[in-house]
């Protein structure tokens, strides 16, 4: 009976019903760059950074500065394999009648489109909570991160300016010597979010920010003060900050974060030259033609290139 339906369980037919599933967007996702790819290992150079220097006048047809470049140090990341599978049984077709449904065919499609979209959020969970790993405590292979700081949110603006001036904007153009951003970001768990909006300049320049995310549809919850976008991060209870705590780091910097995928662990991307996505499905069919064994896998790791450039806050 299963084999009749064997078109409805193809690669391209899983892809499609993981594109139809509603994505649970992680709120980390959107600083981590993508890389594909073709092996299990991720590959990065450790480039030092000089900076410039200012040069000094010679006269003419004399010599002048040389420049040299330091030799690389490549370092490598092996990824994780992270799997969810399922079950469509043949009871499940014959004793169920899909909503509207005039036969099986449309009975199983809705029942794989059902655990796809299950299984699914269980992936996009655990990125997030990878992603958040990072956000926590970011590898060491380039750099440590600087010890925690602690800024007085209750106190006056103008001192509270002055702290994150001190505290975050300063240590983060410091560790990104020279290199261009386009702002600075700090996310916030929820304790330390209440004390930071009790400030009195904070939470006035906090109400019209979400006056205008209203308006634009934007659900989250920030303020930009003193030169810092301020967001509370809504993680669950498993994928959260630490209590108390702030992450701040620049936005804008490439490959600051990355998130790297790998081709799955099937037999079909051995020599195919496959690259890496964040969903690989396939699907199996019992040997006993009782049912379909589903499957959604993640290779994967997530890397920060610069944990130097992220400042954890807590406050008193």
């Amino acid at each position: 009976m299963l084999d009749i339906y064997r078109d409805y369980f193809t690669r391209e037919q899983l892809m499609a019903s993981i594109a139809k599933a509603p994505y649970i967007p992680g709120r980390l996702s959107e600083y981590f760059e993508s890389m594909p790819l073709t092996s299990t290992t991720l590959a990065l150079e450790d480039q030092p950074t000089n900076g410039a220097s200012i040069l000094a006048g010679v006269p003419r047809g004399t010599p002048s500065k040389v420049e040299t470049l330091e030799r690389r140090n490549v370092l490598t990341f092996n990824t994780s394999h992270y799997r969810a599978d399922g079950n469509v049984y043949a009871d499940e077709v014959l004793n169920a009648r899909a909503y509207g449904a005039n036969g099986g065919a449309e009975i199983i499609q809705q029942r794989r489109d059902m655990l796809m979209s299950r299984m699914r959020r269980d992936i996009d969970l655990t990125h997030e909570s990878l992603r958040m790993a990072q956000m926590v405590t970011p590898t060491n292979a380039f750099g440590t991160m600087p010890a925690s700081q602690q800024i007085a949110f209750n106190t006056d603006a103008t001192k509270t300016r002055a702290e994150i001036f001190t505290k975050i904007i300063k240590p983060i153009e410091s560790a990104l010597d020279g290199i261009p951003h386009s702002g600075i970001w700090a996310l916030c768990e929820d304790a330390i979010w209440a004390k930071l909006i009790e400030n009195a300049a904070i939470k006035a320049t906090w109400l019209n920010w979400q006056n205008a995310n209203s308006l634009r549809g934007d659900p989250r919850e920030m303020v930009n003060f003193g030169g810092v976008t301020f967001e509370r991060y809504r993680g669950t209870g498993t994928v959260n900050l630490t209590s108390g705590h702030i992450r701040a780091f620049p936005v804008g910097v490439p490959q600051m974060w990355i998130q790297a995928f790998a081709p799955a662990d099937t037999l079909d991307t051995v020599g195919a030259g496959a690259l890496g996505t964040p969903y690989w499905p396939q699907a199996i069919p019992s040997s006993d033609n009782r049912r379909w064994y589903l499957e959604i896998q993640t290779n994967c790791v997530m890397v920060c290139t610069r944990p130097t450039a992220v400042i954890s806050i807590t406050t008193d």
